[in-house]
């Protein structure tokens, strides 16, 4: 079963200066050839080694790990995929990835009260 939203723009949840850094990133533009969830997971476990959402040291980039969530909002998820990636046991990071996402998830899942 595919996860309903509400049609809250994800740009509305995330910092602004984050989306539209993480929009024209090279890394998230590279990101469009993956299509499969398990692709995205390959990925976050191939690239990622932090979970912050900009890179380290003096680079005011997106991280990889915040370009990945990104992506998984972008794709149709379902309540059975969101499980695997809280569950995941190959990587802390996909988890960690995946643990920022029903925070999100939540905010643009439901309506504000």
């Amino acid at each position: 079963m595919e996860i309903q939203t509400c049609g809250k723009l994800i740009d509305s949840l995330l910092e602004k200066v984050l989306c539209m850094n993480i929009l024209s990133s090279d890394y998230f533009k590279e990101l469009y050839r993956l299509k499969t969830y398990h692709e995205v997971i390959d990925e976050i476990y191939n690239q990622d080694d932090h979970v912050e959402p900009w890179m380290t040291r003096n680079c005011r980039g997106p991280s990889t790990a915040f370009c990945l969530l990104y992506k998984f909002f972008t794709m149709k998820l379902t309540i059975k995929q969101m499980h695997g990636l809280l569950k995941h046991p190959d990587s802390l990071y996909i988890r960690a990835v995946s643990g920022n996402f029903p925070v999100y998830l939540l905010l643009f899942v439901f309506p504000t009260m």
